[in-house]
């Protein structure tokens, strides 16, 4: 009898950034246009497209990944998932409102078998850091 590798929930969190523009600011952009993502995406992505309805963006050595928007809760969340069934997993940016602007950060949460956690957990937490860095610049210029 075969039994398929166990699956594990990987949570991870970037660090919480603080950027001088409201929640709605940050979520317009985000939520305006695929198109908007390029902006955030690390300086060591090769590969960047989108349509209506998603974007894909590929690294040295990752296969392309394509998301889709699962959710949207205005100015508080947007909630990212995989469009393959291959990959289970969600990128949520939350927005806290404070007073003088918006406190902002990523969590990742995905089912991964134990081996592959252990490829993917230090990539993957670089890769959210990068991109919470690439807000904060973005939105405090």
């Amino acid at each position: 009898m075969y039994l398929a590798p166990q699956k594990n929930k990987m949570q991870l969190e970037s660090e919480k950034v603080h950027c001088s523009v409201s929640p709605e600011v940050v979520y317009d952009f985000l939520t305006g246009s695929f198109n908007n993502y390029r902006e955030i995406m690390p300086d060591d992505v090769e590969h960047f497209e989108f349509d209506d309805s998603s974007f894909v963006f590929g690294m040295k050595g990752v296969p392309h990944i394509r998301l889709v928007n699962k959710e949207s809760i205005p100015h508080e969340r947007i909630v990212l998932t995989a469009a393959s069934s291959k990959l289970d997993f969600d990128l949520v940016l939350h927005l806290d409102k404070t007073p003088n602007g918006t406190d902002a950060w990523f969590s990742f949460e995905g089912d991964f078998n134990p081996m592959m956690q252990m490829m993917i957990k230090k990539p993957l937490q670089t890769f959210i850091d990068k991109l919470i860095q690439k807000i904060s610049l973005r939105f405090n210029s």
